[in-house]
């Protein structure tokens, strides 16, 4: 069962700087693995690195903290490597030409492997990224936390 539920921002101390480079560990993870993102979220986030002139060391970071109805909720945050680097455990995958780094309590606590990060502009439902996680096991009804 899926779920999708909105990110929230969260910033995370720096990782060693002794790591190979995101863009450098950066693997395409086979479907139903790994975090990807959808074309039109990929689209999206390419908009806002640009409009804001961020540097192309940036990548997006993709986490889960403790809280809401339902136990985790969802990190999601651009960085730039030159201030906050991949850490030496955080899986790293490239999908649709972004950057996505996750680190390892989240990726595990979180069973996070197979979630897709999509943008919704829909008026009805608002605008933002939505997580479609398929390891999710239930999710509050505000959609903003779920269980693993």
């Amino acid at each position: 069962m899926g779920s999708e539920t909105k990110a929230e921002s969260n910033v995370q101390p720096a990782g060693n700087a002794a790591t190979p480079s995101a863009r450098q560990r950066a693997q395409t993870a086979p479907e139903g693995q790994g975090i990807r993102v959808t074309e039109k979220a990929a689209e999206q986030i390419k908009t806002i690195v640009k409009k804001d002139n961020h540097p192309d060391t940036m990548y997006l970071y993709v986490g889960v903290k403790g809280g809401g109805c339902s136990g985790l909720q969802y990190v999601l945050d651009l960085r730039d490597e030159a201030h906050a680097p991949v850490g030496d455990t955080d899986e790293v995958f490239e999908s649709h030409g972004i950057v996505i780094a996750c680190d390892l309590k989240s990726y595990v606590v979180g069973n996070m492997s197979g979630t897709t990060i999509d943008y919704q502009d829909n008026s009805l439902m608002g605008t933002g990224f939505t997580f479609n996680n398929p390891n999710a096991k239930n999710t509050c009804g505000c959609g903003a936390s779920y269980s693993a």
